[in-house]
């Protein structure tokens, strides 16, 4: 009877650590998943000039590391501009950081994504 005992809950034992290491396995993808997901969904007015560019929110204001990709949305969104002041609306997704410059801005954000320009394409004066 111990014999029987001792083989049921060697094999009770085996099974349970197995589920164990494939919950362990599905834990770890679902992680790395959502954490490719994280990059936050920003929506607000950018302007961008040959020393900076900034995108301003209601409730806040980023400074926009220029790179290739801030290029391509100042590109973009200058065929939106009546002058060369105009702040235009967009979505984009970035990377938000502490800014490193003493400017009163205490925030950068770097682009990772294009989502939309928001601006209505019929208030286009430049291509009348």
């Amino acid at each position: 009877m111990k014999k029987l005992l001792f083989i049921f809950l060697l094999v009770l034992f085996i099974l349970s650590c197995k589920d164990n290491s494939e919950k362990t396995i599905k834990d770890n993808t679902d992680d790395k998943e959502t954490a490719q997901d994280t990059v936050p969904t920003v929506t607000g007015k950018f302007i961008f000039t040959e020393e900076d560019a900034i995108l301003r929110g209601d409730d806040f204001i980023y400074n926009v590391e220029i790179d290739s990709l801030s290029r391509v949305l100042a590109k973009q969104v200058e065929a939106y501009k009546t002058d060369d002041f105009e702040m235009i609306p967009v979505k984009v997704k970035g990377k938000l950081k502490q800014s490193p410059r003493q400017t009163g801005i205490e925030r950068n954000i770097e682009l990772k994504e294009i989502v939309a320009i928001l601006a209505d394409s019929t208030i286009n004066k430049r291509q009348e």
